[in-house]
């Protein structure tokens, strides 16, 4: 789905500036999306299976009116496709990913539709905001993600610091995810490899631990900030599906 919303216009400069100096400050309401597809190696007792990460994220874009053209046109899909070796908690994956992370245009992924097929047998969640993982408790939670995989998703954001709801769900109902708004990826690298140094935002709504669906609205968050989940080395499927949702208030 594609989404492009003229919101607002405004003027930004000096009342005694050249005409030609003042400048149009448009917003634009943009909707993108795209799919992350990880691939585990034999490192993880997930091998040989598959994760999709579905993300839309849905913002307010400001830009220069007529200096900025080329960023409204829609990327029908990604030029350059980034297949290689990554390694998360100290394993090895291969994430196949594509160049569309420059939240200065508005895209989604030519092949989401098709990694969306792979998982024919995704379950559909209910209308319900939380549901909390039955399948085992909190503290046993705790000790799986120790050996876990986690997933920065970033948000897109024209300001310094911005408010943004989310949903996070996971299509496996044997396992839960813990959810976290952090600032920036290095926390995803903090999470498993300097405890001491994992930092979030801890007011309520900002994060979750051991669900299957999560909602949550987070407020005052840096504009490198994003949705850090984690999961157990315990996928069962051989494509398991986590689809999130982001919206900038």
């Amino acid at each position: 789905m594609i989404s492009l919303t003229l919101l607002s216009t405004s003027v930004v400069g000096d009342s005694f500036a050249n005409p030609r100096e003042l400048k149009n400050i448009e917003t634009i309401e943009q909707t993108n999306e795209y799919a992350n597809y990880i691939h585990f190696q034999p490192e993880w007792n997930s091998y040989p299976r598959n994760l999709i990460v579905d993300v839309t994220t849905s913002w307010d874009r400001e830009f220069v009116s007529g200096e900025n053209e080329e960023s409204d046109i829609s990327k029908h899909g990604a030029k350059n496709r980034q297949n290689g070796l990554q390694y998360v908690n100290s394993k090895p994956v291969v994430a196949v990913q594509f160049d569309y992370m420059d939240c200065q245009s508005q895209w989604f992924h030519y092949a989401k539709t098709g990694l969306d097929l792979l998982g024919n047998n995704f379950a559909l969640f209910n209308s319900e905001k939380i549901i909390k993982n039955s399948a085992y408790s909190d503290a046993e939670q705790a000790q799986k993600l120790e050996n876990g995989f986690a997933q920065f998703v970033p948000i897109c954001t024209s300001k310094a610091s911005t408010n943004y709801e989310y949903e996070v769900s996971i299509n496996d109902d044997s396992v839960g995810f813990d959810v976290y708004f952090v600032s920036s990826f290095a926390q995803q690298w903090n999470y498993f490899l300097f405890s001491e140094h994992f930092e979030y935002y801890d007011s309520e709504g900002c994060f979750g631990h051991n669900f299957q669906k999560f909602a949550g609205t987070c407020e005052n968050v840096a504009d490198t900030a994003g949705l850090l989940i984690v999961i157990p080395d315990e996928l069962s499927r051989p494509m398991t599906k986590i689809t999130v949702d982001l919206f900038e208030k």
